[in-house]
Formats: C-alpha cells, sequence, structure tokens
C-alpha cells in the first residue's frame, strides 16, 4: 500500500492492524449494550439480527448473547473481516450466516426479514442519497414493531467536530502505531438529518439514546 493511498479494507494486513489496535473498541459496549436493553424492555421477539458492516461482529455477538434462540446475518464488503469474524463467532456456531456485499447493495442481497438490524461505524461512508438508501432497505427488512440501531459517527455545527477530534485521544488513547486512513469521503450528517432520513424511510420513533462526541447511537423503531 503506497504513501498517501487510502486503507483498503480487503487488504489483510490492513485489517488486521485497524482491528488489533481498535482504541474505540472498548467504549462502544455501553451503546450496544444499551441496545440491547432497549429492545429486551420493548418485549420484541427476536429469531433474526442482521449485523450491517459487522466486521469482527461484537454488535452481532451481543445481541445473539441476550437473545439465544436468534439466530443472525453478517453482512460486510471485506473478505478479510469475514475470516476475522468467523473466528471471533465460533462460540456461535451455525446461528450466523456470513453474506459479503456493499451495504450500498443492501436490498440485492435478498436478505431474509429481521426483527433486529444494526450497523456500528459503517454507514457515515455513504453519501446522503445511498445512506437515505439504505434506510429504506432496512426498514423494508424490519416487520411492524422491528428495531434498527446504528451506530455511528455524527456530524457537528460549527467548529465542534474538529474539536471533539482534536480531545478524542484524550479519552480514548492513541493508536500504538499510525495508520492509514481509509475511505472518508464523505461529510458526518448531523443527527438531525440523520433522524430526518429515517422519518422519510417509514421509522415512526427515532431517538438518540447515547452520543460521546462525534460517535452516537441512533435507535429507531417501526411502528407497532
Amino acid at each position: 500500500m503506497g504513501a498517501g493511498q487510502p486503507g483498503s479494507w480487503q487488504s489483510a494486513d490492513y485489517v488486521a492492524r485497524w482491528a488489533g489496535d481498535d482504541v474505540v473498541a472498548r467504549l462502544l459496549e455501553t451503546p450496544r449494550r444499551i441496545s440491547t436493553a432497549l429492545v429486551r424492555d420493548a418485549g420484541t421477539p427476536v429469531r433474526h439480527v442482521v449485523d450491517l458492516g459487522s466486521g469482527e461482529g461484537p454488535y452481532l455477538a451481543e445481541l445473539l448473547g441476550a437473545f439465544p434462540g436468534a439466530r443472525g446475518t453478517w453482512l460486510d464488503s471485506s473478505e478479510p473481516m469475514r475470516e476475522r469474524a468467523r473466528a471471533a463467532l465460533v462460540a456461535l456456531g451455525g446461528r450466523v450466516r456470513f453474506v459479503v456485499a456493499a451495504v450500498e447493495e443492501l436490498a440485492a442481497a435478498a436478505l431474509e426479514p429481521a426483527d433486529v438490524v444494526v450497523s456500528s461505524r459503517a454507514l457515515h461512508h455513504l453519501p446522503p442519497d445511498a445512506l437515505a438508501r439504505a434506510y429504506r432497505d432496512v426498514r423494508a427488512l424490519l416487520p411492524d414493531g422491528g428495531w434498527f440501531f446504528n451506530l455511528d459517527h455524527v456530524g457537528a455545527s460549527g467548529d465542534w467536530e474538529r474539536r471533539y477530534r482534536r480531545i478524542r485521544s484524550e479519552l480514548v488513547g492513541r493508536r500504538r502505531r499510525a495508520l492509514e486512513p481509509h475511505r472518508e469521503d464523505e461529510p458526518l450528517l448531523p443527527v438531525a438529518e440523520h433522524v430526518r432520513l429515517l422519518g422519510e424511510a417509514g421509522f415512526a420513533a427515532v431517538d438518540v439514546p447515547w452520543r460521546m462526541l462525534y460517535t452516537a447511537l441512533l435507535a429507531a423503531r417501526v411502528r407497532s
């Protein structure tokens, strides 16, 4: 990978270095637990969970651990990440189906309906029109009462985002070795824009139960 070139999720070396030194990983345990608690509190029957841009699968592992009768679909565009996820999720055995596909092409993946769909640090790569389409495709997977959680980076007005980026390392630490940036060519959308797009996609209730600097959990539910 040449100097100045963006990192590639199709590179096993890049994926290993990104995942092996993910300084934000522990921070995201709390919003994942919030997601599980909200689903359990609602009494939602969980038979199938879909994880978009799943990476090594910690979100999927959280939900399938909480709902032992459910099965999961792992979806990501990275072949090297799939191999890491197979190892990370081995304890779940045959409960997980692995699908290599881009989130932008979710409709073409022909997934089975799900009771819960989650995504973590993946959808912020999409331009607004593709994000709106992805939200509509997620809504199409869910029945009445179904849940969608998007744990992702969000924009902020003025110079707040730049301030947040400067101080984040004080809270979560720094990588041991610098890593080439991966594709982040889209400006981060503010929470209000996500809420608007989710509403237009057909979600009746949208809220933000957790946020830390420029990373937030968007929780959306289909009207039951």
